[in-house]
């Protein structure tokens, strides 16, 4: 098995890429299907709740400056 479809390779992958580690994930034999389903689904649950995070605070972060601007 080549050192980059490693279980640990791929976890690490995963951490450092988020979502662009995916197919790695499918290529590695060292995972059964229905892990491989987990944790894809894990990664996609992770993704967009970090996308919707950002969005509430880049509002956030607008809202304040405003408030800040009118302040002056």
């Amino acid at each position: 098995m080549k050192w980059y479809l490693k279980p640990a390779s791929v976890i690490l992958a995963l951490l450092i890429a988020g979502p662009l580690a995916i197919p790695l994930v499918w290529m590695s034999p060292a995972f059964k299907k229905r892990h491989k389903a987990f944790i894809t689904a894990l990664v996609i649950l992770i993704t967009v709740w970090l996308i919707k995070t950002s969005v509430v605070l880049y509002e956030t972060a607008l809202r304040q400056l405003g408030e800040l601007q009118s302040t002056f």
